[in-house]
This record gives structure tokens, C-alpha cells and sequence, in this order.
């Protein structure tokens, strides 16, 4: 097994951070309501924001501009959001989205929501058909925690922007699959994706060219400052309340990346429980991603290098946009990415309190990423000299438990135990295949495990549909711009959560004419189990009437 130092000090005080994290995330996030009743209940805490349902009017299948048109009326540092749609990435301005909140969108007959609410900071994309039936949403007016409330006009159930799920309604319960998004500015967004498109100016009067919240890119307006307008439950001072916040669930925990933060590390090794996570700065989109570094046997640690993002192991060479390794002992190997939305702090940690955060505990110091030399070439020494990680070359070289000691063996390279004619593109036991790649034969003569490396290890692997709180590896997107097939995690809540959060798992439904608790009294009518086609309701092209509030 390759250690991580010669003397595998370092695998050991991995392993304890590793056991530290598992205690400082080892009780369940019980952040979010934790059945229907407390779900229901966020109807009663709504906030009024002085704006009727109505006023602010959602973009159904709006236009969209070739990325040489749009450029006319965008300046490089204005603030877009990128979604990564089955038909390939579209770009979404926000000086746009700010007057309409939502843009439902329609590709082959799917339908996807584009969700912003300004006096959060809080974005995110979701799948929005669900059970045949495509969801249309509004801004309906309220807010909660300062996040804005939605309402479907299919059925007029009323859903958290911030976490997709319904809170009162038919709908109750129910929850909507994130969809790969970023925040971003126009810059690296057209330099990224030169074939996407760009959301066109909307029709109408609204002063498009001004934002009345003010500017992301200045000190004192709404977006930066630290003043609240509406109330919130909890404020946490932890961080600064308007910090921008990468937001995401992973197995049940809520996390919170400080994305500056991330920016200026470059890369932030951490632990969530038993799971080895990397945040890293990708450049070219100038975006914060997140991937599992569970590469091989056991967790890799990654820095930035000058302008390359290597592992300290084996020095070889990742794109953070993909978490593919690019050149090295690993070429061809990917992690998976996570997603998740944005939301300034305040308002993720008033609803989610009980959220891990980064900078914070289960990060890895930064004494445990050095780098050291991998040493010279063996036929740079002087005959009979000894070589580094030999007796008497001034260091011992790591030997797996069960091994003879490796002969010649350059401080920090390969064991001898891996034949060396194995380093370029071929996978070693545990090691994530490429995706499509067949597993390459074994050699005769070839040994046919490591020792210290477990016989049949476990294949990293995206996790079954439905699983909470997780998402599998997303394969890059193509050189033609073309998105990415994604996996998502379902929202809404256990009948009978045990435990844990929610978890991001569909609710299920009573029978038809069950009882129903929501908000205190008993409604009796049919609910639609999840999976099944909704009954048709009649769905207006616009709204016609404000919707009735307790």
C-alpha cells in the first residue's frame, strides 16, 4: 500500500482526524423538521413582505440569446448562474433573475425550476416534474427565515426556495432533486461554455440595469453589509451574516462552505463523518466544487501546487473542474462531485442550526499537507551510495505490515511491490475505474492483490436512486458544451423519520381520504403517493387571484 509519508505518521494522524470527525459529526443533523406536523408548522412563522402574490411574475420557457448577443448588454464581473440542463448549460443573469425569482423551464417535456431569492443570497436549480405532472412555480410573496416562498400553481402548494420542499398543501412533504448549478460571473461563464445559452432581456419596463438590493460587487449595499430587514428564528455569529455560503447535504449532515474561504486555500481537505470531502477552487470557472477524495485505500490529500491541482502522494495531476486525473500514477481516475445550492449564512443557519461548516473542526490541518521531496534518480547517485529510504540514506523507507523491506526504493516512490510497467493507465486494487473503462486483465505472473491492500476492495461506485442526501459521480461536460446526465437526491421527508434528518427522501402518502395533520387541523382528501401521476388540476397560464393565507 503506498503510505502517505515514509514514516506513515502522517496515515496515522489522518486516521485520528478521520475518528475525530466521525465524533464531532457522529449525532444526526436535526436541523430540519423532522415530520410533518413541524413541517407544517413553518405556515404559522411566515413573514410578510409587504408584496402580493402576483407582483413578482415567474418566466415560463423565456427566450434565450446566442452567447455573441448577450455579451452586448453583460460587463464581465456581473454575477450569472450556470445550470446544467440535459440539452446542455444555460446562463442565467442575475440582474434578470432578481426581478422575476423564478424561471420555469421546460426541456423534452421535463420541467426544471430556476430559483433565486435575493434577500437570502440563496440559489438553486431543481427538477421540478414529478409524477408526469411538470410543476409551475411563482413567487408567492412571504417569506420564511427571509427566504422566499413559493407556490405551484398546479396544486397551490406553498415550498422553501432554499430547500425545495413543500411545507403546506397537497403537496405537503414532497421535495425536488437538486440540479447541477453554479454561481459565477460572465467572464469565466462564456470563456467556460462558449456554445450555451444565455437568458435573454425580458420583456417590459423593470429597470433590468438596476438591482434594488443593491451590489454584490460593493461594500455597502444590502448584499454586503450586515444589517437584516426581516426577522430570522436564530442568528448565528459564527460567521458574518451575509457571507456567502456553499450549501450541501452529504449522509445525512448539512455543510456549509465559506466559498471565499475555499477560494483563497485554493483546496480544503475535511472529514463528515466517515467521508473524506476536498473543496477546491475551480479557476477557470472561478466556482467552489466538492468531491470525495476516497480515491484508493485510503483517503488522498490534495493542495495546490503553483497552478496545479496534485495529491501529495503521487504528485499526480487533477482537473478540479472533473475530478479526473490528468497526468501520473492515477491517470484516468475520477472522484465523484457533489452538489448543492448558495445561501448567505444567515439564512442557512437559521434553518439548518445544526450544520457542519468549513472553516471549521473536521478540516485537516494545514501541518499534514506538506509536501516532501520525492528524492534523486537512482541513476543520479553514486555508485554504491545508498539511496534515500535505505539504510543509511537518512531515511526509512514505509514497509506494509507483512512485507520484506523494498531494495532501491526512492524516498517517497512506488513500493516495489507494485511492478512499476502498472503506473500509467491502469487502475491498482481499489482504485476508481475510469467511467466506461473495462477492467484491464491481469498479467501472467502478475501478483494478483498488494500486500496491505484488501483482496476484493470495495468499488467507489454512485449510490442507488433515492439514497438520502447523495449524489454519484457526474461525468464531465463534453468539448461541445453538452450537459452532463446528473444524479440527484429526491427531497421531502420519511413518514416515520427515525432518528436522523429527512434526508431528502420522498414522503409517503396516506390513502385517499385519510385524515390528514397539517397546521394544526385534520383535512381530509387525497393525497398522491409518491411515484404515481398526479390527478389533473387545472393549471392557468397566469395567476389570476391571490392565494388564501391563514
Amino acid at each position: 500500500m503506498l503510505s502517505l509519508l515514509p514514516t506513515g505518521r502522517l496515515t496515522r494522524r489522518v486516521l485520528s482526524l478521520l475518528l475525530l470527525g466521525c465524533l464531532l459529526t457522529g449525532g444526526t443533523a436535526q436541523a430540519r423538521p423532522q415530520n410533518l406536523q413541524e413541517l407544517a408548522n413553518i405556515n404559522k412563522k411566515l413573514t410578510e413582505s409587504g408584496i402580493e402574490y402576483g407582483q413578482i411574475p415567474s418566466l415560463y420557457r423565456p427566450r434565450f440569446d446566442r452567447m455573441q448577443d448577450a455579451g452586448l448588454s453583460l460587463n464581465s464581473e456581473d454575477v450569472v448562474f450556470v445550470v446544467m440542463l440535459p440539452d446542455g448549460p444555460r446562463i442565467y443573469p442575475q440582474k434578470y433573475l432578481v426581478w422575476h425569482q423564478v424561471i420555469n423551464e421546460v426541456v423534452d417535456d421535463h420541467a426544471y425550476a430556476i430559483t433565486y431569492s435575493p434577500i437570502t443570497g440563496g440559489f438553486a436549480a431543481y427538477d421540478a416534474s414529478m409524477g408526469g405532472l411538470n410543476l409551475i412555480f411563482d413567487a408567492e410573496g412571504r417569506l420564511y427565515d427571509g427566504n422566499s416562498v413559493l407556490i405551484d400553481r398546479n396544486s397551490g402548494s406553498l415550498w422553501l426556495q432554499e430547500l425545495g420542499m413543500a411545507f403546506d398543501g397537497s403537496l405537503l412533504g414532497r421535495g425536488m432533486p437538486i440540479v447541477p448549478s453554479y454561481w459565477t460571473t460572465w467572464e469565466p461563464a462564456k470563456r467556460t461554455f462558449p456554445g450555451a445559452k444565455v437568458l435573454s432581456r425580458p420583456p417590459g419596463r423593470r429597470p433590468y440595469g438596476r438591482d434594488p438590493y443593491g451590489d454584490y460587487r460593493k461594500d455597502d449595499t444590502y448584499y454586503t453589509n450586515d444589517e437584516l430587514v426581516y426577522p430570522v428564528e436564530r442568528v448565528d455569529r459564527r460567521f458574518p451574516r451575509k457571507t456567502q455560503m456553499f450549501c450541501l447535504e452529504h449522509q445525512g449532515a448539512l455543510i456549509a462552505l465559506d466559498i471565499n474561504y475555499v477560494k483563497k486555500k485554493g483546496a480544503v481537505n475535511f472529514f463528515v463523518g466517515p467521508s473524506a470531502l476536498v473543496a477546491v477552487h475551480d479557476k477557470k470557472l472561478d466556482v467552489v466544487r466538492v468531491f470525495n477524495r476516497q480515491v484508493w485505500a485510503e483517503p488522498f490529500l490534495f493542495v495546490y501546487s503553483g497552478n496545479q491541482f496534485i495529491d501529495i502522494s503521487t504528485r499526480s495531476i487533477w482537473d478540479p473542474a472533473t475530478g479526473v486525473c490528468l497526468e501520473g500514477n492515477l491517470k484516468g481516475a475520477n472522484m465523484p462531485q457533489y452538489f448543492g445550492s448558495y445561501s448567505m449564512w444567515f439564512a442557512w443557519a437559521s434553518m439548518n442550526p445544526e450544520t457542519l461548516f468549513i472553516p471549521g473542526p473536521g478540516e485537516v490541518p494545514e501541518n499534514l499537507l506538506q509536501i516532501t521531496p520525492l528524492g534523486p534518480a537512482p541513476e543520479s547517485m553514486p555508485a554504491g551510495a545508498p539511496l534515500p529510504g535505505q539504510p543509511g540514506g537518512g531515511q526509512t523507507a514505509a514497509v506494509p505490515a507483512g512485507m520484506a523491506a523494498p531494495q532501491n526504493v526512492p524516498a517517497g516512490a512506488m513500493p516495489q511491490s507494485m511492478p512499476q510497467g502498472r503506473l500509467q493507465n491502469v487502475p491498482y486494487p481499489g482504485q476508481v475505474m475510469p467511467q466506461g473503462a473495462a477492467q484491464p486483465p491481469v498479467a501472467a505472473g502478475q501478483p494478483a492483490a498488494v500486500p496491505g491492500v484488501p483482496a476484493t476492495p470495495a468499488p467507489m461506485t454512485a449510490p442507488a436512486a433515492g439514497v438520502p442526501g447523495q449524489t454519484g459521480a457526474v461525468p464531465p461536460p463534453t468539448a461541445g458544451g453538452a450537459a452532463p446526465g446528473f444524479a440527484t437526491s429526491p427531497g421531502g421527508y420519511p413518514a416515520q423519520p427515525a432518528g436522523g434528518p429527512a434526508g431528502n427522501v420522498p414522503m409517503t402518502a396516506p390513502a385517499a381520504g385519510t385524515p390528514v395533520q397539517a397546521g394544526g387541523s385534520t383535512a381530509t382528501g387525497a393525497v398522491v403517493p409518491p411515484g404515481a401521476a398526479l390527478a389533473p388540476l387545472p393549471m392557468p397560464a397566469a395567476p389570476t387571484a391571490a392565494p388564501a393565507r391563514n
